[in-house]
């Protein structure tokens, strides 16, 4: 069962935008270190889509050696088209993550058959247990919960990753899904909503936070598990000024500063993304200050 705090581990890059394969593979220690329940691949965070497919491969390589199977290593194999998306799944299956997580192809708008066949495509070439990776904002492409049922009944999709921010759904799903499959996995993909999808029955989340800040998203988690939800949610309240400082800077950039800020520098981000300016680094240095996590 994956359940549990998995960062979408960032991907560090040198000043010519190519990957640090030394960085990466100290800060996956650095995460599990800290007693993260997995670690999620290859993500938006992750700059997944900026990378090229040899680079994700070398991704997932360095992941399992470094690992060793301490944490489960959940790897993003999703691309536009099915063809690729297996091609790029059944190398994870070589090199042995445990899982692979499939993002709603891009793009096209697609129909409900489309998205089935998709999935149901990739499931019968992979053996690998996916989870299905939701960001309509992002993909352009929903999912009802009707054919997330449908979904849910292939062999080896054991889960769903919710960045959709729609409670609603979040509940809805839930309640059909498990009604039929009590063990398909939700995780939840927003810091704001950690301990809302928690509350509604929730396995767990991935949480961007919870690269430059671990200690306190699992700490949310344990609170949460242990039956003390005030204190759980005093500290989501914490995790959502800490969202919103890093919300204000360019689009991927907080998490990164961040990490810098504390003493583990991930370099740029690969281009087009942005970088803050020397300026907004001492303006986030001091808003972090003044919640206390640095």
């Amino acid at each position: 069962m994956i359940e549990g705090i998995f960062p979408p581990v960032v991907t560090p890059f040198k000043e010519d935008e190519s990957i640090d394969e030394e960085r990466f593979a100290s800060f996956l220690e650095f995460l599990v270190k800290r007693k993260v329940s997995g670690l999620f691949l290859l993500g938006t965070n992750g700059e997944g889509l900026s990378l090229e497919k040899e680079e994700k491969i070398r991704i997932m390589e360095i992941a399992v050696e470094t690992v060793k199977g301490k944490v489960p290593v959940i790897a993003g194999t999703g691309a536009i088209t099915t063809r690729e998306t297996i091609k790029l799944s059944k190398e994870a299956e070589r090199i042995g993550v445990d899982a692979i997580h499939v993002i709603v192809p891009y793009y096209y708008p697609l129909s409900r058959e489309g998205i089935l066949r998709h999935y149901a495509k990739v499931s019968q070439e992979v053996d690998l247990p996916i989870l299905i990776y939701y960001i309509p904002s992002r993909t352009g492409n929903k999912i009802d919960v009707k054919t997330l049922c449908e979904l849910a009944k292939l062999r080896n999709i054991i889960g769903i990753k919710d960045s959709s921010k729609d409670v609603t759904w979040f509940y809805n799903a839930i309640m059909a899904v498990k009604k039929e499959n009590p063990d398909f996995v939700f995780l939840g993909g927003s810091d704001a909503l950690i301990y809302t999808h928690l509350m509604l029955g929730g396995n767990g989340a991935v949480s961007a936070i919870a690269n430059a800040f671990p200690e306190i998203v699992i700490k949310l988690y344990e609170e949460f598990r242990a039956g003390n939800l005030a204190k759980a949610k005093e500290i989501q309240d914490r995790i959502l000024i800490i969202r919103q400082i890093l919300k204000k800077y360019p689009y991927l950039s907080g998490i990164k500063a961040a990490l810098k800020l504390r003493g583990i520098d991930m370099g740029v981000l690969r281009s087009p993304l942005v970088f803050l300016s020397k300026d907004q680094l001492q303006c986030l240095r001091e808003e972090l200050k003044a919640v206390g996590v640095i």
